[in-house]
C-alpha cells in the first residue's frame, strides 16, 4: 500500500558565502540537467569516465562562445581602478546578464538566460569556470572565481606579480605564450586574445575562426586535456565528427590511441551492462504500462552483449579502475548481474526497489510511492543509456569545427 502523506522535497543550505553558493547551485542545476538522472545510483561511474574523456565540459554548458566571453568581460574589470573583489563578481554578474538580450536576437539556441533573462541565477561564469581551468585559459587552475577576484585586486593594489602570491601556474604542455593564431597574449590571469575591439557591438554566440582555432589549441595543449577523447576528436575530420550522433559510434567509426580505447571501451560496456537495469527501474516505476521500456528491455535481453558477453563481464572493473570505494554500489552490480543471468525479473525488480530505498529512504524512493510519481501514457524513461556527456560535449565540439570551416567566421 502506498504511502500519499509524503510533501515534495525540499533542499536548503546554509548560506555561507557567494562561492558556497554557486557549489550548491552548481549541484542543483546539473541535478536538473537530461542525463543526469541517477535513479540506481552510479552517479560516481558515470562522473568518472565523463571527466576523463571529456574533462572541461559539464551537463549546463551549451556554446562554446561562452569560454571566451566570460574571459573578455573579466580582462576589461581588470583594468578598473581601485576595484574590490565583491565589487568586481558583481559587476562581471550585472554584465553578463546585459549580454543575454543581444545574444537572443540572432535567434540561436543556447544562450543562457533565454528564459529567466534578468533572474538568471547561474551565470556564465560559474558554469564555465572549471572549464576554463581546465583547457588553460585561465592560467592558473587551482583559484576559484572569488580567489581570481581577490588575487587580482592584490596585483593592481600592490602591483605584484601572481606568482609572487603562491598561485602556481599550469605551463606543463602549453607551450608558448601566444594563442593559435599568433595574437600575442595579454598575459596576466588569461592565456587568450584580448577581446576585440567593440566587441560587444557585433556580439553573436558563434565563435570567429581565431576564437575556435585558439579554443582548439588549448584543449589539445593542456595538460588537464590533452590526453582525453575531446581532444582526440577534435583533430579528426570534420565530416567524419559530423557522423558521430552517439557515443556508441565513436568506437565503430575511429580507429582510438591505445590509451583513449581503454577508457572508452571501459564506459561502454558499463553503460551497456547497466542500461537493463535502468529500463526495469522504469518499467517497475511505470508498472509495466512503459511500452518503450518494455520494447527496449527485450531488445536489450537479446543483445550481442547480453547475449555474448554478459556472462564474462567483470561489473566492479570500472570501480577499480576509477578508484571507487562504495560496497553497497559494488554488491548492488554484482548482484545485477547474477539476477540477470538466472533471468528472474522477479529477483531484478526487487533488487531495484531495494536499492532505491537504500538511497533514498523508503518515503522518497518513487517505486513504493505513488504521491511522489505516478505514471502517465507518454511519459519518457527517467535515466538512459549512458553516454557520459558526450552529447554535451558534441555542442561545443560542433560550435568549433563550424567556426573553423567558416560558417560563422564573423566578428565578435
Amino acid at each position: 500500500m502506498f504511502n500519499t502523506s509524503v510533501n515534495p522535497l525540499q533542499i536548503g543550505w546554509i548560506d555561507y558565502s557567494p562561492e558556497h553558493r554557486r557549489k550548491v547551485m552548481t549541484v542543483l542545476q546539473s541535478l536538473a540537467a537530461p542525463g543526469a538522472v541517477d535513479e540506481i545510483g552510479i552517479g560516481q561511474i558515470r562522473d568518472g569516465f565523463s571527466h576523463k574523456l571529456f574533462p572541461g565540459t559539464s551537463t549546463i554548458q551549451t556554446r562554446a562562445k561562452y569560454f571566451f566571453l566570460v574571459p573578455y568581460i573579466l580582462m576589461e574589470l581588470e583594468k578598473q581602478k581601485n576595484i574590490t573583489p565583491n565589487a568586481l563578481i558583481q559587476k562581471l554578474n550585472d554584465m553578463e546578464l546585459e549580454l543575454i538580450e543581444p545574444l537572443l536576437k540572432s535567434g540561436e539556441k543556447g544562450v543562457i538566460g533565454e528564459t529567466a533573462g534578468k533572474n538568471l541565477k547561474r551565470k556564465p561564469s560559474s558554469v564555465y569556470w572549471s572549464g576554463l581551468k581546465t583547457f588553460g585559459i585561465l592560467r592558473y587552475p587551482h583559484l576559484s572565481l572569488e580567489d581570481y577576484a581577490r588575487a587580482v585586486c592584490a596585483v593592481r593594489k600592490e602591483n605584484l606579480d601572481i606568482r609572487s602570491m603562491g598561485v602556481s601556474e599550469d605551463v606543463s604542455s602549453q607551450g608558448d605564450d601566444s594563442d593559435a593564431a599568433g595574437t600575442s597574449l595579454t598575459g596576466g590571469f588569461w592565456r587568450c586574445p584580448p577581446p576585440p575591439e567593440n566587441w560587444r557591438e557585433h556580439i553573436s554566440i558563434h565563435l570567429t575562426y581565431e576564437e575556435a582555432l585558439h579554443l582548439k589549441q588549448c584543449i589539445i595543449r593542456s595538460s588537464f586535456s590533452k590526453d582525453s577523447l575531446l581532444a582526440f576528436l577534435l583533430q579528426v575530420e570534420p565530416e567524419v565528427f559530423t557522423a558521430l550522433e552517439d557515443f556508441g559510434a565513436i568506437g565503430e567509426a575511429l580507429e582510438l590511441p591505445e590509451s583513449i580505447r581503454q577508457d572508452f571501451e571501459m564506459a561502454r560496456d558499463f553503460s551497456r551492462f547497466i542500461f537493463g537495469a535502468s529500463l526495469r527501474y522504469n518499467l517497475i516505476l511505470s508498472e509495466g504500462r512503459n511500452e518503450k521500456a518494455r520494447q527496449l528491455w527485450t531488445e536489450w535481453l537479446s543483445s550481442y552483449f547480453v547475449t555474448q558477453r554478459f556472462e564474462h563481464y567483470e561489473p566492479v572493473a570500472p570501480m577499480d579502475y576509477l578508484q571507487i570505494s562504495n560496497p553497497a554500489l559494488r554488491r548492488f552490480l554484482t548482484q545485477w548481474k547474477k539476477y540477470v543471468l538466472a533471468g528472474n525479473e522477479e529477483d531484478m525488480d526487487s533488487l531495484i526497489v531495494q536499492r532505491e530505498i537504500d538511497l533514498k529512504g523508503r518515503q522518497r524512493a518513487k517505486l513504493r510511492n505513488s504521491a511522489l510519481y505516478s505514471y502517465k501514457v507518454g511519459d519518457g524513461l527517467r535515466g538512459g543509456k549512458l553516454d557520459f556527456r558526450y552529447s554535451y560535449a558534441r555542442d561545443i565540439l560542433t560550435d568549433i569545427f563550424k567556426a573553423l570551416e567558416g560558417s560563422h567566421a564573423q566578428a565578435g
